[in-house]
């Protein structure tokens, strides 16, 4: 009896692995050989953006741009200071209506992984706003959630929590 209880479970482990490996096909699927692979992100939420990898999303970034934002712990709220530079990034996109951005919402690794993708969400939201407050077209903007998967600082602490609470702006073509 025990071996065959044994026997199904790692049956069933084996399965459930394979599923869980299995890449996605068709169109829009990423590869690694396109920057969208494990753990990449694909927009096809902007005007534009429609199955375009992560690598060419976000290749010509005006490098000269302050693109993030940082948050206290809990807070997604835009600080008074960010507001010159979020109005200096309205002003290049309104002066190129042909880019986009992804603001990408980002958490600490505390908390629930649910609760963070929402926190995330509301960053890139709070960003994505004062954009189009500026003047900036929705289609222009899109946001995504990566919560605690991306940490810019690996560790624990407040020094690498205070950096990894942010949203980033990342541009498109």
């Amino acid at each position: 009896m025990r071996w065959s209880y044994l026997a199904s479970v790692g049956a069933l482990a084996v399965v459930l692995s394979a599923c869980s490996s299995t890449p996605e096909q068709g169109p829009g699927a990423g590869s690694a050989a396109d920057g969208a692979g494990a753990g990449g992100a694909e927009s096809s939420g902007m005007a534009g953006g429609a199955g375009m990898s992560e690598a060419e999303l976000y290749e010509g970034q005006p490098a000269e741009t302050q693109r993030v934002v940082y948050f206290g712990f809990d807070e997604y709220s835009v600080a008074a200071r960010y507001q010159g530079m979020l109005e200096t990034n309205a002003d290049f996109l309104k002066a190129n209506d042909n880019r986009e951005v992804v603001v990408e919402g980002h958490t600490d690794e505390r908390g629930s992984r649910e609760y963070n993708v929402a926190l995330g969400e509301k960053r890139a939201n709070a960003v994505r706003d004062i954009l189009l407050s500026y003047g900036v077209s929705a289609g222009q903007v899109d946001t995504v959630s990566y919560g605690e998967e991306r940490p810019a600082v690996e560790g624990s602490g407040e020094s690498a929590w205070s950096q990894n609470r942010r949203a980033v702006i990342e541009y498109g073509q």
